[in-house]
């Protein structure tokens, strides 16, 4: 006799065995096209006479538009579907990426900045909306961990990126950056292709699913729009109105604050050790791939408790101390990146946790909503990371100073969203009062 358990288990086996690979490699590729830069600048920034609070700004101006155009994105998103609209983002980036290469000073590296930006507004919260409308939420932190593990993982781009440069450096005439940038575009757009073969907008779609299997899916996701309040009470620009999705936006800002200063700046942190750009690549993969089994098995115990909030707050703590080790300690390239190493950790675990945070009190169109808003918002901390720390390492001649910026940044993020946990059980509190008031009203 087959149980309820046994469908579910069964089902969310084969949904994730169905998207996950392709979602992975979709994710793997966004951050690799997207952080490739940090790698590029090590001898770009020479060749075009750009300075640290330049790259600071060259970095962070992506971000620009990727917030602006970020809620646009996602209302298309709620009204076509992720596999037709995300398929044209993903083949959007390569492209852009690949013209980088064409790249003749800082204006047209801010150009082209910009332009990426608008090329993958929409990709990370299209994402977790797609995963929103396919996993309970029971297992949704898991989940999401399983897409995102390929954040950390992308680091493997960090070395071979280096590598690229290194072996196509003077071929045809051109430098090995611009060679880089050619060839990690492309495979963005051949994913976009896969991307729409493979991908189905919902459940209803999912031929690869038995019938029982189908209806339990479509069963418990309805459980759970009901139990937040239906359809009619998360429409999309309730979802941009709520006063939750403020507060996480504001948290989301310090987070991408210190993660995107730490990735753009941390190659150019190990050369002061003394590393060559080879070395220097294969131990930035360091921090990232520790990360990897920390980040599941924290998303699983998240799961497990059905907490979220203040399993972000513990790794956003676990950060800002390994950033304080780091910083006070740059002049001992071992005990620093030791403290990286744990600010990796800390960063990565953060990031799964934080995304499955909106689907535990918005649902349908308004999570899509709620998503865009922290996701577009919320990275105009990845512009000031990135801009504060070159501002500041230029200003000082030395990185400790901006570490521990990036570590205050963390810390700051981790006690607000402790305070936001606190008004989220309030609010749950206050409406099942509501409830049981009406209840008794109409009985």
């Amino acid at each position: 006799m087959t149980t309820t358990t046994d469908i579910g288990t069964r089902t969310v086996r084969k949904v994730l065995r169905r998207f996950l690979p392709i979602l992975i490699l979709c994710y793997f590729a966004l951050y690799l096209d997207r952080l490739n830069l940090s790698v590029a600048a090590l001898t770009m920034n020479d060749e075009l006479g750009i300075t640290p609070a330049i790259y600071g700004l060259v970095a962070g101006v992506f971000f620009w538009t990727y917030s602006l155009f970020e809620i646009p994105s996602n209302y298309i998103v709620s009204r076509v579907g992720v596999r037709v609209w995300v398929a044209r983002i993903i083949v959007s980036w390569g492209l852009v990426t690949m013209i980088t290469a064409a790249a003749a000073g800082p204006g047209s590296l801010v150009v082209l900045r910009l332009l990426l930006g608008v090329a993958e507004a929409g990709f990370s919260p299209a994402m977790l909306f797609f995963l929103a409308s396919w996993i309970p939420s029971s297992r949704r932190a898991a989940a999401i961990s399983l897409m995102i593990v390929s954040v950390p993982l992308s680091g493997i781009g960090t070395p071979i990126s280096m590598h690229i440069i290194d072996a196509m450096e003077g071929v045809a005439g051109m430098s090995g950056w611009r060679w880089m940038f050619l060839i990690t575009g492309l495979p963005p757009v051949i994913l976009g292709y896969f991307f729409y073969r493979i991908i189905r907008n919902r459940p209803a779609d999912a031929q690869f699913l038995n019938p029982d299997e189908r209806a339990w899916l479509e069963s418990e996701l309805a459980k759970e729009r009901t139990s937040l309040g239906g359809e009619a009470k998360h429409s999309f620009f309730r979802g941009l109105a709520n006063p939750r999705v403020a507060a996480l936006v504001v948290v989301y800002i310090l987070y991408a604050f210190s993660l995107f200063g730490y990735q753009f700046f941390i190659p150019q942190i190990l050369k002061q050790f003394g590393l060559s750009n080879i070395a220097v690549g294969w131990v930035a993969l360091i921090p990232p791939l520790l990360a990897v089994g920390p980040m599941l098995w924290w998303c699983r115990h998240s799961d497990r408790k059905q907490e979220r909030i203040r399993h972000f707050a513990i790794t956003g703590v676990l950060a800002a101390v390994g950033f304080c080790v780091a910083g006070l300690f740059l002049h001992e390239p071992f005990v620093a990146f030791v403290g990286f190493c744990l600010a990796g950790i800390g960063l990565y675990c953060c990031m799964p946790i934080q995304l499955s945070i909106p689907s535990t009190f918005l649902s349908g169109a308004a999570l899509a909503a709620g998503l865009a808003t922290i996701n577009g918002l919320g990275n105009i901390g990845g512009y000031f990371g990135p801009q504060v720390t070159g501002i500041i390492r230029e200003a000082t001649g030395g990185f400790p100073v901006a570490v521990l910026v990036l570590s205050a940044a963390i810390l700051a993020s981790a006690l607000l969203a402790l305070l936001v946990d606190r008004r989220i059980r309030r609010g749950r509190e206050t409406e099942s009062a509501a409830g049981a008031r009406d209840v008794v009203s109409t009985s």
